[in-house]
């Protein structure tokens, strides 16, 4: 049980740090670059790594180390176009059956994220998106989602990263489709998560396709 809180410092430090570009996409490493950088024992490192693999944030080679899963063009229209696959369905099928008392407190969670910093504010945005795609009930997609929203807010602090003002609009398009919700009209529901999916989009392709990128 010592171990633990030990583990999970070790996967929230690196989580972090790939999170927040200070590991930008695609960039390689060994095990000795991260424990001599991190200060990390060598299991707590390896477990960390072997979750985050996992997860989709780094690729291992054996003996020859590991890197950041890179961000692609290729990747960010798979990744979008799985969400545009689920998200409006699952939405305009069970549109009277999302918790009311929920949404409103998404709804003022939104309100106070404004003001907080990048990451918790997009990973916000992810935990609104799990809870829509939550109503299935179906452990395989949730399990699947569970990757993908890692992902979004990847790709999210990555536009913040390169300059790209990602956070306008975003309370608007949320409380569009929080209120659609709310009044149980699921074609506005579908009308505005696919506006905010493509704005989403539009956004982190712009990291990828800027001349100099």
């Amino acid at each position: 049980m010592a171990k633990e809180p030990i583990k999970k410092q070790a996967y929230d430090l690196l989580y972090r740090k790939i999170m927040t570009c200070d590991y930008m996409p695609g960039l390689f490493l060994t095990e000795k670059d991260m424990a001599e950088e991190t200060g990390l024992g060598r299991t707590p490192l390896r477990e960390a790594v072997i979750r985050l693999q996992k997860d989709g944030l780094i690729q291992i080679y054996p003996r020859k180390g590991m890197r950041i899963t890179p961000i692609t063009e290729d990747s960010i229209q798979q990744h979008y176009q799985v969400r545009k696959l689920f998200e409006p369905t699952i939405i305009t099928q069970y549109c009277s059956l999302y918790s009311k008392r929920e949404l409103l407190r998404y709804e003022t969670r939104f309100q106070q994220s404004e003001q907080e910093e990048s990451l918790p504010h997009f990973e916000l945005d992810a935990q609104f998106h799990t809870f829509l795609i939550s109503i299935t009930q179906n452990d395989i997609l949730l399990n699947m989602y569970h990757s993908l929203m890692l992902q979004q807010v990847r790709l999210a602090m990555f536009a913040a990263h390169q300059g790209i003002r990602n956070r306008e609009g975003n309370l608007e398009q949320h409380e569009e489709i929080i209120v659609s919700l709310l009044r149980e009209n699921p074609e506005a529901a579908k009308d505005a998560l696919i506006y905010h999916l493509n704005q989403s989009m539009v956004n982190s392709l712009k990291c990828v396709c800027q001349p100099d990128a």
